[in-house]
């Protein structure tokens, strides 16, 4: 039996390599089309079919060697949530010294109809070039028919100048993935380090081949002078090749509280370390993070645009003759480039419209902004730097490389020891109160000297959101009072950039449908626009529903519609942290007034939880005093990202949380 079984094995796998050899671009089989649902993941709302990508160094005898990345993707759409992996957006990087460019393009989407499989051919009026920044295009490919049950077959080439360059090579993603492909072949001359990410094991092989190119040059008669003939000769090298063949790689998909799933994913990155060329000199890339700071800071678009000083000199000058305090003035010239400036959304190390130009139209990038900033608090006397930063959607760098960071914001350096971080490409901001985006790993602080300083953009400020109630409950179930919220910190902030655009009265209709069944009136907030301030709203209300009346009694859960429902971590394991943006409180109030005629029967006993290692905390409790009941419930997380080794702690912890909320004060006549 194990014979057979073993024979059976080895027939299918010969099959499935000999169907992988026949994966050819454009030739889709009908029991692709006419699939249904994935083979490992029922849920899946797509998959890869098929990935390869190839990327191999071409000579060119002008210009030298270049990179050619060709890629082949093929894509079942099951569900119509998938119908998103019909479009395909390419990064394209382009700098003064060279730039990658995309050619090649073909693509078909194929569907079932009535039986027989049509296909639609990409015209070039679904491909769409378009620039991003200074040093980004970024080509938009639009499947033409895609739909459920549609499969997609994509081919493209990117050809790049920039030879010691390569963007990361990706195995898993949001969806399934049933065969990958990946092939990197480097000449000898390139010496290339690697790193891979994410916890879904990859299998790199390594080998060497030879290889051979004709090249051509003029030969020089006399010293200095060339005598036209031209010459060949055979330039034998060997090349690094790194393989991956791999099967059945599962999907990664985002869950509540992840930061950027894409540091998570399995993917291989290759980092020029230095280059060895004939009859050349030995060049070495390899960087630590000073020389990346130092590099950076050197930019014409950076640490010359720090020294531009004179056009906003008079500006400056008006608040730092108004304000004697330097606390106060420091909030001023913030709140002046705010106040000033608008962001246009693109970020970036590098100015592109250049500080002073961008003061004059008002607008600029991150760093014409923050730079701004910088100079504008060196000129008024502050210790201030720009710190280089990656953003969350950007990922967390692997290794020190100027493409590390894509963002920056200013820095001033106090007396002891301490760092207030400004980001004044938000109006809502306030000092040491950054959006969310910037709140990721470490940044790098650089200073007018040439050193640098690694500073944590975790965000250790505490936020709190307090909410106090009075709650007089009827005898038909429904609940009316007073209510009032306190937000600090970063929630102030976010209640703020959530609100910003909105009368009073969409902010009650936003209320009333969170709380359905629900009346809210008398809606007055505070501080709206004192951005350091902790930002106040009070209500008045009424909901229905909020208890149940069986057999003459009443029972109704102490945090009626604040009660947290349902733990929102699912998973059974998690290999990735739990990322929760900022340290923060919760706490709930409710003073109660119960109907007359009812007393209390029976309430829920208090009860207090803790994550180990000081992580987080819960406390329940009640107080009571005649028929008047007093509720409290207080939730701590203390750390903003939490490892994932204490992940079973922390659904056990949120798991008691929704028990104990869940419990029920019960009430009876008297």
């Amino acid at each position: 039996m194990k014979l057979k079984l073993l024979i059976i094995a080895i027939m299918v796998s010969a099959i499935t390599i000999a169907q992988d050899n026949k994966i050819k671009f454009g030739k889709v089989s009908k029991e692709e089309v006419l699939q249904k649902e994935h083979h490992l993941d029922k849920d899946a709302e797509a998959a890869f079919l098929y990935k390869k990508e190839r990327l191999f160094y071409k000579y060119d005898g002008t210009e030298g060697f270049r990179t050619v990345r060709s890629a082949h993707y093929r894509i079942k759409v099951y569900k119509k949530s998938g119908l998103d992996w019909g479009t395909f957006e390419i990064p394209l990087y382009t700098s003064t010294s060279g730039e990658e460019r995309i050619g090649q393009v073909k693509g078909y989407t194929f569907n079932d109809e009535n039986g027989k499989i049509n296909e639609v051919k990409l015209k070039k009026d679904g491909v769409f070039k378009e620039n991003v920044s200074k040093y980004r295009n970024k080509v938009s490919i639009s499947m033409p028919n895609v739909k459920e049950g549609s499969v997609i077959d994509l081919e493209y080439s990117i050809t790049s100048d920039l030879s010691g360059y390569m963007d990361d090579f990706q195995f898993q993603y949001g969806i399934p993935v049933n065969h990958v492909d990946i092939s990197v072949e480097i000449p000898q001359y390139f010496i290339f380090k690697r790193y891979s990410k994410g916890f879904y094991p990859i299998n790199l092989k390594q080998s060497r081949k030879n290889r051979k190119l004709t090249v051509q040059y003029r030969e020089e008669s006399d010293p200095g002078r060339l005598n036209g003939g031209k010459r060949t000769s055979e330039l034998e090298f060997f090349e690094n090749v790194y393989k991956v063949s791999s099967r059945n790689i599962p999907a990664l998909k985002k869950v509540p509280y992840t930061d950027n799933i894409n540091n998570y994913r399995s993917a291989i990155t290759f980092e020029l370390a230095s280059t060895q060329f004939p009859n050349s000199p030995f060049k070495n890339y390899s960087k630590s993070w000073d020389d990346v700071a130092e590099t950076i800071y050197k930019y014409d678009d950076f640490g010359d645009e720090l020294k531009k000083q004179r056009f906003f000199k008079d500006d400056i000058d008006a608040l730092i003759s108004s304000q004697s305090e330097s606390a106060v003035l420091k909030k001023a010239i913030y709140q002046h480039v705010k106040d000033k400036m608008n962001w246009n959304e693109y970020n970036g190390v590098g100015c592109d419209k250049g500080v002073k130009k961008a003061y004059e139209d008002k607008i600029g990038n991150v760093a014409d902004i923050n730079l701004l900033l910088t100079s504008m608090l060196r000129y008024a006397g502050f210790k201030a730097n720009p710190v280089l930063v990656s953003t969350k959607t950007h990922g967390i760098p692997l290794f020190p490389t100027t493409d590390g960071f894509n963002y920056v914001v200013a820095a001033i350096e106090n007396s002891n020891g301490s760092i207030d971080l400004m980001d004044a490409t938000e109006k809502m901001g306030a000092i040491n109160i950054l959006p969310s985006r910037a709140l990721n790993w470490n940044g790098r602080l650089i200073r007018e000297d040439g050193t640098s300083m690694e500073v944590s953009m975790v965000n250790r400020l505490v936020s709190k959101k307090s909410i106090f109630m009075n709650a007089e409950l009827s005898d038909d179930g429904s609940v009316s009072g007073k209510m009032r919220t306190q937000n600090t910190g970063q929630m102030a902030f976010n209640y703020r950039k959530n609100h910003k655009d909105e009368s009073v009265e969409d902010i009650m209709d936003e209320m009333e449908s969170k709380y359905v069944e629900m009346e809210i009136d008398e809606l007055e907030v505070k501080n709206e626009k004192e951005y350091s301030k902790p930002v106040l709203e009070s209500c008045a209300y009424v909901k229905e529903n909020q208890a149940e009346i069986i057999s003459e009694k009443i029972y109704f859960r102490p945090a009626l519609f604040l009660a947290l429902d349902e733990n929102p971590f699912k998973l059974e394991t998690r290999e990735y942290p739990v990322d929760f943006i900022y340290p923060q409180v919760k706490r709930i109030v409710v003073n109660y007034k119960l109907p007359e005629g009812y007393q209390i029967e029976s309430i829920p006993e208090s009860a207090s939880y803790a994550l180990p290692d000081g992580l987080g905390s819960f406390q329940f409790t009640f107080k009571q005093n005649g028929n008047q009941i007093q509720f409290s419930s207080n939730t701590a997380i203390n750390k903003s990202l939490i490892p994932p080794n204490y992940y079973a702690s922390l659904k056990e912890f949120y798991n008691q949380m929704v028990v104990k909320h869940n419990e029920k004060i019960v009430l009876s006549k008297i």
